[in-house]
Order: C-alpha cells, then sequence, then structure tokens
C-alpha cells in the first residue's frame, strides 16, 4: 500500500507521455483482461513477463485496482506498436532479449514459466540500482546506441538492456494507472472543470493529498 500511495501523490506520472486525446483513447479501449494476455507487439511469452511487471509496480488491493486491472499492460504493448517508431521498437525487444538473459542467469527460468517473486527481485536489482550503478548501465546504453547507428547486429549490454526495459515500462504503468478512467475518477483527485483559482492552498487541504488527474 505504501507504493500505491506515494504514486498517488505523484504529480506528473514518473514518465514524460503527453496526455493527447489519441494516447487516452488507446489507453481507454485497453480495459482489463482475464488471466490470458494476447499481446500485439510482444511475443506470448514476453507478454506474460510484461504482466507480471506491471502488477508488481501497481499491484492491487482490496479497495484499489492495480495497473493490470485497469489494462496498463494492454496499453503498454499497444502503444509500443502503435506510436513509437521502427528504431525504438528494435530496441523494446533488444530490452527483452535482455531480460531473459538477465532472468535465466539469476533464476534459471524463462518468461514462460517465472513466477511474480523471480521478477520482483529483477525488479529490485535495476530499478533500487545506486545512482553510480545507474550511470554505468547509463554510459553502456550510450555506447550502446551509438554502436547501434553504424551496426544493427550489435548487442546491448544484458543489464543495460534489461534496466532500460524496466525503467520504460516502471514510467508508461505508472503513467498509464494514473490516466486510465477508473484511477483518475474515483482514485485521484478528478475535476475536469476547474472551479476558482486558489494560490497557495496546501494540498493537504485541497485534495486531501492526492494529485490531480487531469
Amino acid at each position: 500500500m505504501k507504493r500505491r500511495q506515494l504514486i498517488k501523490n505523484l504529480g506528473l506520472g514518473g514518465v514524460a507521455l503527453v496526455a493527447t486525446p489519441t494516447l487516452l483513447s488507446l489507453l481507454q479501449s485497453c480495459k482489463a483482461d482475464g488471466p490470458v494476455f494476447e499481446p500485439v507487439f510482444i511475443n506470448n511469452s514476453q507478454g506474460k513477463a510484461l504482466r507480471h511487471i506491471v502488477d508488481l509496480i501497481i499491484p492491487s488491493d482490496e479497495a484499489i485496482p492495480g495497473a493490470v486491472d485497469v489494462g496498463a499492460h494492454k496499453f503498454i504493448d499497444m502503444y509500443w506498436n502503435e506510436v513509437i517508431p521502427l528504431e525504438d521498437q528494435t530496441h523494446i525487444k533488444a530490452g527483452f532479449d535482455a531480460l531473459a538473459n538477465r532472468l535465466q542467469d539469476a533464476t534459471g527460468k524463462t518468461f514462460d514459466d517465472a513466477e511474480a517473486e523471480d521478477y520482483d527481485k529483477l525488479l529490485a536489482k535495476y530499478l533500487n540500482a545506486s545512482k553510480e550503478q545507474e550511470e554505468v548501465f547509463n554510459k553502456s546504453l550510450g555506447e550502446y546506441y551509438q554502436a547501434y547507428q553504424r551496426d544493427k547486429t550489435v548487442k546491448v549490454d544484458p543489464d543495460a538492456g534489461a534496466f532500460s526495459l524496466l525503467q520504460n515500462v516502471r514510467g508508461m504503468t505508472i503513467w498509464g494507472w494514473k490516466q486510465s478512467e477508473e484511477i483518475g475518477e474515483n482514485v485521484l483527485a478528478y475535476e475536469p472543470i476547474p472551479g476558482q483559482q486558489i494560490g497557495c492552498l496546501p494540498v493537504e487541504e485541497a485534495t486531501g493529498g492526492k494529485a490531480y488527474s487531469l
């Protein structure tokens, strides 16, 4: 619950996406599904991994729906398929290859047989990395992107690739969860037509500590 409460209080949602009508329409089309997720961009095995990761980033509880409940994993898959450029799609797939490599090394499992606790270990390693370790990952990523421009067959370092993918998924999960209709209207502070401007009003007094959904 602490993780979700922190996210509810974030104003920007942790990712640089603009809530355009196209993106919001894409998000609202991604309703929650059953236990079977059929992705359109990544393959089914990668889809299982994505669903586990999204569920771990914002899990559900008895009071508030989690990211999977509002279809954030489906939104991410469709966004990758319909919005990002071809070269970025290639890097996303390279990130999944890197994540599969790190998962295999850490647990001896594949995307098809890994469980939530296996991914939780990877999230702890890469999303809680020290600033120094992040600098190492980012330096490696920069070198990969430069090399890729010269040679399209070059491979990303598995640690840097897994780090980059998980950072991407975390940011999009938070954004998708916060922008969903269910969370935006029923969990966050929802005021589609703001009233009067009141400056310097403490957020606790204005919205009970919640970020605005719009």
